[in-house]
């Protein structure tokens, strides 16, 4: 049997050989096979068999051919949108405006004045000023004068130097308001002098800081740096605050277990002395803050911690956590972060007036105590138009500040009434949770937009209710470019009910205050490259809302004006 089958494969090798022989006769080429050892027959495929190469002919003919091509668009909603710049870069050539007014005029007898001047680039230096004025004359119905004014006045500038940056900035503020939050059946108010009722804050202060500014990779970076203000009334209340804030941090291989390790140390002095018709205190805030930054690939986790030591009518030392870790899930897409946290606050005299400016003069200013915070949450890009932040957060403070109307202070020294259209402050100890959702849509030089929400839940110790308070909170940003010159910008505000403390033949009672919407509008037109026209529109529902009880908003405001850089 093995006979027969290598009989047949040799027989099979012969044939091949004969007609590969005779192929090549054919085409007028001679091939010899030489047969060097006996044959071990193998199985191979069949595109591995030799065949012998074939002369072409070089010349080869065209065939003629008739086509067409039919092309159909196809339409996508995805536009490629160029990536937004680091910095803005200054052409050589390209002409630049040192000084920018503002100005329009409004219902309520309403004026209005911005103005800007700016030394040109410089690698040496910038300099600045700044005025601004808006006032109103106009009345809110069965409410005593209701008139305001907003005046602001600053210098600032930068000075550069080797690795390092001194800024300076000098300002004044002056402010008036009129205590006209009166209930309706109270008719006392309406003999007193438009001057009795009126309130005026000045304020005077400036920042000198010096910060460093080197390119190099493994120097350390520092700031140092002092503010300051005087605060002062219609009523003898004066404050006056001083802070020294400096910070220093140095690159560091300590643990030598991340890509990046920065080891730093932060110290800032407050100082407060404020003086009233009745007493005259100071108050100190100093607080240290060490810690460690490492940076992986994916990972960044800052560890330290804060004390704080405060000093009034005595001395108190506090320890609070300073950690934050933020690892990114899918680079530049998605990120997700915790922090716990505390920190002591003083409600100053500057703060209290700034949130509230129909604050009671002799005010019993104090200490929040923010024992820890914990706060996690997710932020990133859907695409390359839409981003999101949505956090959490958990704390405990210790005396949080409640504003409510004064029902048992005299108007003045002079005046023996009450009204309770002044306020006080109260404090209570408070579990405080909120949920906070960003989102941002973007299309650049077509449209740009924010929306905010905030759910805060106040669990209070004592207090029935956070007082002025609301629990949710929604704003919304936006702004429409309609061609190269008309853009189009919205404001919307939506803050829910909240409750105010009154008192009732001396029974304290709670009040609501209605949750209320404020929509507003603007519109500019660009006129010229430097000359744009604008109008303004607010509280456009016409709504008469309450941010503070007895406190009611003007109706609808309108205000028309022009733009000028030169």
């Amino acid at each position: 049997m093995k006979n027969i089958t290598f009989a047949s494969i040799t027989l099979f090798i012969i044939i091949l050989v004969i007609f590969a022989t005779t192929t090549g006769s054919a085409q007028g080429q001679n091939q010899e096979v030489t047969i060097i050892a006996p044959y071990k027959p193998t199985i191979s495929d069949a595109e591995k068999i030799p065949v012998s190469a074939t002369i072409r002919d070089t010349v080869v003919k065209v065939p003629e051919m008739n086509y067409s091509i039919v092309s159909r668009p196809i339409t996508t909603a995805y536009e490629i949108e160029p990536l937004k710049p680091v910095f803005l870069q200054i052409e050589p050539g390209q002409s630049m405006s040192r000084n920018y007014l503002k100005a329009g005029f409004g219902n309520y007898t309403t004026p209005y004045a911005e103005f800007f001047a700016n030394s040109l680039s410089s690698e040496k230096y910038s300099l600045g000023f700044h005025v601004r004025h808006l006032s109103s004359q106009g009345e809110i119905k069965d409410y005593p004068v209701s008139n305001f004014s907003s005046n602001r006045a600053s210098v600032y500038g930068k000075r550069y130097l080797s690795g390092k940056v001194l800024s300076a900035d000098v300002f004044y503020d002056r402010n008036v308001v009129h205590y006209y939050g009166v209930k309706k059946d109270d008719t006392a108010v309406f003999s007193l002098p438009d001057d009795d009722l009126r309130q005026r804050f000045s304020l005077f202060g400036g920042d000198l800081t010096l910060a460093s500014n080197s390119k190099r990779r493994n120097t350390a970076g520092y700031i140092a740096g002092l503010r300051f203000y005087h605060l002062s009334d219609l009523f003898n209340t004066r404050e006056t605050g001083f802070t020294l804030h400096s910070g220093i941090s140095k690159p560091e291989n300590i643990l030598d277990i991340a890509s990046e390790e920065k080891l730093g140390l932060s110290f800032n002095l407050d100082f407060w002395n404020n003086k009233d018709s009745i007493v005259s205190q100071g108050n100190v805030i100093a607080t240290i803050n060490p810690y460690l930054q490492l940076d992986f690939e994916h990972l960044n986790l800052t560890l330290g911690a804060q004390g704080a030591f405060s000093a009034d009518s005595s001395g108190s030392v506090y320890v609070y956590p300073a950690v934050k870790a933020s690892f990114k899930v899918i680079p530049d897409h998605l990120r997700v972060y915790f922090s716990a946290s505390g920190g002591l606050s003083r409600n100053s005299f500057y703060a209290v007036s700034r949130e509230n400016p129909w604050i009671n003069s002799v005010f019993p200013f104090g200490f929040t105590n923010t024992k820890y915070e914990f706060k996690g949450g997710v932020t990133g890009q859907i695409s390359q138009l839409i981003n999101f932040n949505l956090s959490a957060a958990y704390s405990d403070a210790e005396n949080i500040l409640l504003l409510v109307n004064d029902f048992f202070s005299h108007y003045q020294p002079d005046v023996p009434l009450n009204f309770a259209n002044k306020f006080t402050g109260i404090y209570d100890n408070a579990e405080i949770t909120t949920i906070s959702a960003e989102i941002g849509y973007e299309q650049p030089k077509k449209i740009n937009a924010l929306l905010v929400v905030n759910y805060t839940d106040y669990s209070m110790e004592k207090e029935e209710h956070p007082w002025h308070k609301p629990a949710l909170e929604v704003s919304l940003f936006s702004r429409y470019f309609v061609d190269s010159k008309l853009s189009v910008s919205g404001e919307l505000f939506f803050r829910g009910k909240a409750y105010a403390k009154i008192y009732e033949s001396f029974s304290a009672t709670e009040a609501v205050r209605k949750a209320y919407l404020d929509v507003n509008l603007s519109a500019e037109y660009r006129l010229r490259d430097k000359i744009s026209a604008f109008v303004l529109l607010n509280n456009m529902t016409a709504t008469r809302f309450y941010r503070w009880y007895n406190y009611p908003s003007q109706r609808i405001s309108a205000m028309a004006g022009m733009t000028f850089a030169f």
